[in-house]
C-alpha cells in the first residue's frame, strides 16, 4: 500500500512533527520512508552566526547551548537551500553577521561547518 501526500500536506506533516513530543528518531525513520516510496527529497539546513554588533550572551556553548536568536532552520522540500538564502535569512537577523556556520543534522549538534566549507561541497 502506498500513500500519496500533496506537498502541503507533507510540509504540514513535517511542521507538526517537529512540534509534538515524539520520538524524534522513529518520526524521522518514518518520514524517509513516505520520502523514498514518493520520490520526495528533504533539504534540512541549520544556521547559527555571531554578530559583530552584539556580544553572545554570558553561559553561551557552541553547539550545546547558543542563543535561539542566533540560530534559525531552513527547510524545504525538493529544492535544495543555496547559499543565497542563508545569506539573506542571516541578513535579515543580524546588524553584522560573523562566523557564520551550518549543519545538515536535524538535532544542530554534529557537522558544523563554515559556508565556505559547505557550500564548497554541495552540488
Amino acid at each position: 500500500m502506498n500513500i500519496t501526500l500533496t506537498q502541503s500536506e507533507y510540509e504540514g506533516l513535517i511542521a507538526l512533527a517537529r512540534m509534538a513530543p515524539v520520538d524524534q528518531l522513529a518520526l524521522n525513520m518514518m518520514l524517509e520512508e513516505i520520502e523514498k516510496t514518493n520520490g520526495i527529497k528533504r533539504y534540512l539546513l541549520w544556521v547559527q552566526w555571531q554578530d559583530a554588533a552584539g556580544v553572545v550572551p554570558i553561559g553561551m556553548s557552541f553547539p550545546e547551548t547558543w542563543p535561539a536568536e542566533l540560530r534559525a532552520k531552513i527547510e524545504q522540500v525538493d529544492v535544495p537551500i543555496n547559499r543565497q538564502q542563508v545569506e539573506d535569512m542571516v541578513a535579515l537577523r543580524a546588524n553584522k553577521p560573523i562566523g557564520i556556520l551550518v549543519t545538515p543534522d536535524p538535532n544542530a549538534t554534529l557537522g558544523w561547518s563554515t559556508l565556505d566549507q559547505w557550500f564548497a561541497v554541495q552540488p
